[in-house]
């Protein structure tokens, strides 16, 4: 069995190994080692990053109680040197532990168990068996985790050891009875508690909840890698929530990636303050006031477009009376287009057919208002084909898109010559 650093001492990035196991595999080699730090994929937390010998590590699993390490080609020799990927390796360790803090709140606040987690590279979310959670609910949470980070309670791992895990007052069960770790959050460690301590903690879990001075905070079986104090964790947020399954899911932002996500929402606020010239506690109140005025920019931009499209239509009309029939555009606005066609319906006894042309491609619309029936068998199966034209409709409308913008012409001239 390999000695696992990654539990023993956490912060360990480097170290040297003896290869114990070696098995070639499809895309490389399957390796075990006599020692390591890199922390296997499971818990919830992803396999580390790193090197053996300066050659990259893309996998790390556990199989019952061996570590195997994934890499593309052998190392040379039997011993090797480690290198851990050590922002890869903290961010998850933030993430785990930020997890164990709102699990904790969630249970002893809102008295929400934790059925879920999972840790993706770019948020962190827990499930939770509630059908709902409201808004303030969610911001007493979120600034509890955040006084319980600031406090900087000491975080344990260890295993229980000789006493049976069903006397550790854990906030969730677990089918393991041996060799168990678990990972405690706050007061004095209970690796080594007697019955009566172990007896005092689950009283002190099952009480309120104070994140401002010493004491135990939770305490939860858990193989992942933790930091060991909470201070470490940064910044915890909530960043949004979803149903599944008749729960909520709840999403997070922790450690770095919580600044980060300051940080690029302070520059955006910064612009669009300077941008409006207001601080930025008016930037909600001049938003607001810009929002409404842009609604108002656009009804009248609407109106301009119709008073335009309704002239253009005009003019098709008067074209229309001297024997054009097809009309070709050239990358005009859709709206304006829609508009034109929709003026063209309203005006009695005329047929039509506008295109506008985008590239190679286009659109189509043919209008025929008139009380003869127009025959659109006959012009699909002898004028679209010509420019690899697709679409339908019915009568007074037909419209669809123009694959092949090169027999334009051709198309327009049988279109114009099928009406004289």
């Amino acid at each position: 069995m390999a000695e696992k650093l990654y539990y023993s001492d956490p912060y360990q990035k480097e170290f040297k190994a003896t290869i114990t196991e070696k098995e070639k595999i499809p895309d490389g080699w399957k390796i075990q080692l006599d020692r390591t730090a890199f922390y296997p994929e499971g818990g919830g937390q992803p396999a580390d990053k790193g090197t053996l010998n300066d050659i990259p590590v893309f996998d790390v699993q556990k199989e019952d109680d061996r570590v195997y390490h994934y890499v593309k080609e052998l190392p040379a020799g039997g011993s090797v040197s480690g290198l851990i990927d050590w922002k890869h390796r903290f961010d998850y360790m933030q993430q785990h532990t930020g997890q164990h803090i709102l699990s904790a709140l969630l249970k002893r606040i809102l008295h929400a168990a934790t059925v879920a987690v999972h840790q993706a590279e770019d948020y962190m979310s827990i499930e939770i068996d509630l059908i709902s959670i409201n808004n303030e609910q969610i911001l007493i949470v979120q600034e509890k985790a955040n006084q319980l980070v600031c406090s900087n309670q000491p975080v344990y791992s260890f295993l229980n050891g000789n006493t049976p895990i069903a006397e550790f007052p854990i906030r969730r069960e677990t089918k393991f009875t041996e060799n168990v770790r678990l990972v405690q959050i706050g007061g004095k460690s209970l690796e080594s508690a007697s019955r009566e301590e172990l007896k005092e903690a689950s009283i002190s879990l099952a009480g309120e909840l104070d994140t401002d001075i010493s004491g135990l905070k939770d305490l939860a079986a858990c193989g992942g890698v933790h930091t060991t104090r909470t201070g470490e964790v940064g910044l915890i947020k909530y960043k949004g929530q979803e149903k599944v399954r008749g729960r909520i899911r709840l999403f997070w932002l922790i450690g770095k990636r919580a600044y980060d996500d300051y940080r690029i929402k302070t520059e955006i606020t910064d612009k669009i303050g300077e941008a409006l010239s207001v601080p930025l506690s008016s930037i909600s109140s001049e938003f607001d006031r810009f929002v409404s005025s842009l609604g108002d920019e656009k009804k009248k931009n609407s109106d301009l477009l119709k008073e335009m499209a309704f002239l253009k239509a005009e003019e098709i009309q008067n074209d229309i009376s001297s024997g054009q029939y097809a009309f070709i555009f050239d990358s005009v606005d859709p709206g304006y287009f829609k508009q034109i066609i929709i003026c063209l319906s309203s005006f009695v006894d005329i047929t039509v057919c506008l295109i506008n042309r985008k590239g190679d491609e286009g659109q189509w619309a043919l209008i025929s208002t008139g009380t003869d029936p127009f025959d659109f068998e006959l012009f699909r199966s002898d004028m679209l084909p010509l420019v690899q034209g697709k679409g339908g409709g019915k009568a007074p409308l037909w419209q669809g898109k123009i694959g092949d913008c090169s027999a334009l012409k051709d198309f327009s001239d049988k279109f114009s010559s099928s009406l004289t």
